[in-house]
């Protein structure tokens, strides 16, 4: 065997092997009933025995036991529809029930792929040729890429709605499983180019080590990624009758209600500093100006026209830019100055700060030693 082919093939076996196993281990995970980690860990351990197919091809395993023929399912059908299920699982947006009928499609192809399994070898052949085996994995691939279309809708939804009713959105987020996508998508271009017009080691090289990052961003990914709830759906003590909301008014005294909302929150901020709390979410507003979350969430987007996350992440900028400016705040490195400003990591303080000042909290501090 050639030497470059064995680093492809170690490459494609820890994928494999990564894959499966860390599937396996959010599969235990799910003892404690998260669904979500469940679909996952089914998505790991799908796509790692999907990786079967080219490792027993590299050892012409097929040829010397037939049997394991089984094993090559390319699951066309139904890892697009476990992602789906998983994002309509972890998604702040409600649905009413829950879309695992899509699994049945994926179901036939694992039934009929036992059936031709079991067909004689060159029945089998002549199936896998014909027009019709042909026009069953295009409308595979056009299954998949429609349920792609609706993952990455949901995800836009749900990232709206996590900033709307979130003051803290990391890890809520699902962009991370968008840039997943994305890259499956980059991977499965490049290989269907690199068959056409370029092949060899350096191709397939960047495959493999395309698949190992994969693999790793999801599971890594997917184990911080918090389940989030619509907030503003909830009735909290103060607020179980929504009697306050501005539905229904007349677009002057709505917008009236709106700004007295604001003043109201600004009050409440200013006074009780609530943005210090990393937690905060729109029902914690609400229930202490005893109005409605849907109201405080459309008020701020409506006057202030930024939404809730961003509209309390101006406040702990504030906080943050009082704190590099103070000289009794000195001891505090940049990760610590974030912290006391209320963000829940030095990422979010990082981005925060860039969004609203244009410039990092370490430049803003040589600026404002500087006296610039």
């Amino acid at each position: 065997m050639e030497l470059d082919k064995i680093f492809i093939l170690l490459l494609d076996t820890i994928d494999m092997w990564q894959a499966i196993s860390v599937g396996l281990f959010l599969l235990i995970l799910n003892s404690k009933k998260k669904n979500s980690l469940l679909l996952l860990g089914i998505f790991l351990v799908v796509s790692g025995l999907s990786a079967l197919s080219e490792i027993f091809d590299f050892f012409n395993a097929y040829m010397k036991n037939p049997f394991l023929d089984i094993l090559s399912f390319n699951f066309l059908w139904l890892l697009p529809t476990l992602l789906y299920l998983y994002v309509e699982r972890v998604s702040i947006e409600e649905t009413k029930k829950s879309s695992y009928y899509l699994l049945i499609p994926g179901g036939i192809d694992f039934i009929l792929n036992i059936g031709k399994f079991l067909l004689p070898l060159q029945m089998k052949t002549a199936i896998e040729e014909s027009l019709a085996y042909a026009l069953f994995e295009l409308i595979g691939v056009l299954f998949g890429l429609t349920l792609i279309v609706l993952i990455f809708r949901k995800i836009r939804k749900h990232s709206k709605l996590i900033k709307n009713q979130y003051s803290s959105i990391e890890n809520r987020e699902l962009k991370w499983l968008h840039t997943a996508i994305l890259t499956i998508i980059i991977s499965f271009l490049f290989a269907i180019v690199s068959e056409i017009v370029f092949s060899g080691f350096i191709a397939d090289l960047f495959q493999s080590l395309l698949g190992l990052f994969i693999t790793f961003w999801i599971a890594y990914n997917g184990l911080l990624q918090q389940t989030s709830i619509n907030l503003v759906d909830i009735d909290s003590n103060l607020t179980s009758k929504p009697k306050d909301s501005a539905k229904g008014l007349l677009v002057d005294d709505k917008k009236e209600k709106q700004n007295q909302v604001v003043t109201k929150i600004k009050e409440l901020l200013s006074e009780e500093k609530l943005f210090l709390n990393c937690d905060l979410t729109i029902v914690h507003i609400a229930d202490k100006i005893g109005e409605h979350p849907r109201l405080v969430s459309g008020s701020i987007n409506s006057i202030c026209n930024v939404n809730f996350n961003r509209f309390i992440n101006r406040y702990r900028v504030e906080e943050a830019k009082k704190l590099l400016q103070n000289k009794s705040s000195e001891h505090l490195n940049m990760e610590g100055v974030g912290f006391e400003a209320g963000f829940n990591s030095n990422s979010s303080f990082y981005s925060a700060f860039k969004n609203e000042l244009n410039i990092t909290p370490l430049q803003f501090l040589k600026n404002s030693n500087l006296g610039i």
